[in-house]
């Protein structure tokens, strides 16, 4: 039974991912895209082939064909538009951040449970293949147990460059380096170690009203399973390593290049290292962002499908908002904050 998906926003997440990834995954169609622009609209359509292309949102949400939308939009209109997709009785997969406070979460979780419909945030890192191993190797024991869990997602920039447009704006976009970047690392890191962040303890190069928003965020985190863990994000580091790593009492795992983008050029390994296990994988196919959401979104057709949990649902969505959220009061005051 083929999935039919419609896309809400034609900015740079659809052409960087989804609008590929809606494309590649197995029995799924793309029927529609929206964008205020008409021309954007179309031209969105066009290139990604799909039946449909509306500059009003109530007329594409009317098609009783279309079963799921994914929410590309600004941060500050993702609350209000996934529940008029809820109420139209179509399931929402929502870019992260889901919202910008966690009332419009609330708001949100319970609109889809109103109205029987889907609700999911995009993580895609969890569908990276190393990752996926990795968190089998710390389920099955055999790096020992865990001490320290070290993550970072950057990508290069000068300052002043990294967020512009809308992204660059506290009111739409809530927060900087945080929202854009370091959410990702940290819910890998929740993934793998199957474990929440209890506390967290960040600083950021913010300087309002100069610079309102950070261009780089540093935190340290403590989960309930006792793991301690160190973060670092942001957009003005030219030569990146975006590595996951985990430092356990009997060998040490690292997954090397495989957060966000793919480096050009670089090789992606998982490594365990330790007296008694030496084991090196690669991963040269599947690790691209269209792949890794393409996956996500193979998982969300068969979760509608079967009336079964989401692997990645409004609820982990909220979770990191309250994470996010946690990371900028944490910041600006300096001072560790707890996490519920």
């Amino acid at each position: 039974m083929v999935h039919r998906w419609g896309i809400i926003g034609c900015g740079a997440f659809v052409e960087r991912g989804m609008g590929l990834a809606v494309k590649a995954a197995a029995d799924t169609k793309l029927v529609s895209v929206h964008s205020r622009s008409p021309d954007k609209a179309q031209a969105c359509a066009t290139k990604y082939k799909a039946e449909r292309a509306y500059h009003d949102l109530d007329a594409m949400l009317a098609d009783p064909g279309l079963d799921s939308v994914y929410i590309a939009t600004p941060n500050s209109v993702h609350a209000a538009q996934a529940i008029r997709a809820a109420q139209a009785g179509k399931n929402v997969l929502c870019e992260k951040p889901m919202a910008l406070t966690l009332q419009d979460c609330e708001r949100m979780i319970e609109s889809a449970a109103r109205n029987n419909v889907k609700l999911g945030v995009v993580f895609q890192n969890r569908y990276h293949p190393a990752h996926v191993e990795a968190r089998s190797y710390v389920a099955s024991g055999k790096l020992g147990s865990i001490d320290l869990a070290s993550a970072q997602l950057f990508r290069g920039g000068a300052r002043g460059r990294g967020y512009r447009g809308w992204r660059g704006d506290p009111e739409i976009a809530g927060s900087g380096a945080i929202v854009a970047q370091q959410v990702h690392p940290l819910d890998l890191m929740r993934f793998v170690l199957d474990s929440e962040i209890e506390e967290v303890h960040a600083m950021s190069d913010a300087a309002p009203p100069e610079r309102p928003l950070e261009e780089m965020i540093y935190s340290l985190v403590k989960f309930r399973n006792g793991v301690r863990g160190t973060c670092l994000s942001g957009s003005l580091v030219p030569r990146f390593d975006n590595d996951f790593l985990l430092y356990g009492s009997q060998s040490k795992m690292t997954c090397k290049g495989t957060i966000g983008e793919p480096a050009p050029g670089r090789g992606q390994q998982l490594t365990i290292e330790s007296d008694i296990l030496d084991t090196k994988m690669s991963f040269q196919r599947d690790t691209s962002v269209p792949e890794k959401l393409s996956r996500l979104v193979k998982d969300f057709n068969q979760s509608v499908r079967e009336n079964s949990a989401l692997g990645i649902s409004g609820e982990n969505g909220m979770q990191m908002v309250k994470i996010a959220l946690a990371m900028a009061e944490s910041a600006r005051n300096g001072k560790a904050v707890r996490i519920d």
